[in-house]
């Protein structure tokens, strides 16, 4: 699914293929077999479909869709609803996922090696559990994403097409996620989104400031029957990043057995809420702008599941000030309350 610099020729021993993979660690079935359409699925129990999406250097993908896995999948339901379907896609990248309803599961592999054989097979028989999240947003169908002048570009008027289309990158920050967020456009699969053989549950959250710096606190108990790995992500959104709403900031991957539990923290300092600001050439702090930091902490740039608004740094130094400030004020209104009453004691002894 590469081509240009990032094709790789490797010898043909060396290759091994789903096919092969699967014949070499599936000893117990009846049998498997392979074929170009989906005759190959008339009366199987499990059958998987490989499709690819080509990239390459020097030009845009011409569309992000995946027909042969959409018709593939399509013929395969139309044989039988008791056949499971599980796509594996090797994509270079974001493509539409319009067949995946139609799939029981989807196994993204990106561009794989030459062992995608045996690897494909040990995640598909259960042997391991997939762990990766998806680096990009997979879009649906019908977004309205780009413009025309944006993708996939235009030429000078009065003619709209030639042969060396310009493309303008007016999207400013809102790429990927942010566009969604920003749009308010649930995609089909979110950055940051992905399953494995297991269940987790987030909670125990936590958020401090201490020295200008933040810690946030959560703990990942596997609530599965299987070990796997979790991916708590963090979130990080004040109003100076605006248009976009919120942008990733950090993200651990955690092993956690089965029935077991894990603390994760992860510590953000003034880059993480920081906007470079073209009219002073800089890096300016939002907490020195006095603005509030939401942080989020969830399993996708969607799925979100807490938020704690913190005020550190500058922000912090200035709302303690204040808090200082009243603090003296209700002193001085005390001590002035309490010379009052000396003096109406002394008033109501000199009277008696």
């Amino acid at each position: 699914s590469g081509g240009g610099s990032g094709y790789v020729g490797t010898k043909d021993e060396k290759v091994i293929a789903p096919l092969q993979g699967f014949q070499d660690r599936v000893k117990d079935a009846t049998s498997i077999t392979w074929s170009g359409d989906a005759s190959a699925a008339k009366g199987a129990d499990i059958a998987i479909v490989c499709d690819a999406s080509h990239s390459e250097e020097g030009w845009d993908r011409k569309n992000m869709t995946m027909p042969q896995a959409w018709w593939l999948t399509s013929e395969i339901r139309k044989m039988s609803n008791d056949t499971q379907v599980v796509v594996v896609a090797f994509v270079p990248g974001a493509v539409t996922t319009d067949w995946a309803p139609m799939a029981d599961a989807v196994l993204v592999m990106w561009m794989p090696g030459e062992q995608v054989g045996p690897a494909m097979a040990q995640l598909l028989v259960g042997d391991a559990s997939p762990g990766g999240r998806l680096p990009v947003t997979f879009p649906k169908p019908d977004e309205k994403r780009f413009s025309t002048a944006q993708y996939p570009g235009q030429c000078p008027p009065p003619h709209y097409w030639c042969e060396n289309l310009q493309a303008n990158f007016s999207e400013s920050v809102l790429v990927g996620y942010r566009w969604n967020d920003a749009k308010g456009e649930a995609p089909a699969y979110p950055f940051g989104f992905g399953l494995t053989y297991t269940d987790f549950k987030l909670g125990g959250f936590q958020a401090q400031c201490e020295d200008g710096k933040a810690t946030v606190k959560v703990n990942v108990k596997n609530v599965g029957g299987r070990d796997g790995d979790a991916v708590p992500q963090v979130y990080v959104g004040f109003p100076s990043l605006k248009p976009a709403l919120r942008q990733l900031r950090g993200f651990q991957k955690v092993h956690v057995a089965a029935g077991k539990s894990a603390d994760v923290s992860f510590e953000l300092t003034d880059p993480d809420w920081s906007i470079w600001d073209i009219k002073q050439s800089k890096w300016v702090s939002a907490m020195d702008l006095g603005e509030t930091v939401t942080v989020s902490v969830g399993t996708s740039s969607r799925d979100l599941l807490w938020h704690k608004d913190l005020k550190c740094g500058g922000a912090q130094k200035a709302g303690d000030e204040k808090a200082d400030e009243k603090a003296d004020a209700k002193a001085a209104d005390r001590e002035t309350e309490a010379g009052a009453d000396k003096k109406a004691e002394k008033g109501e002894a000199a009277e008696a």
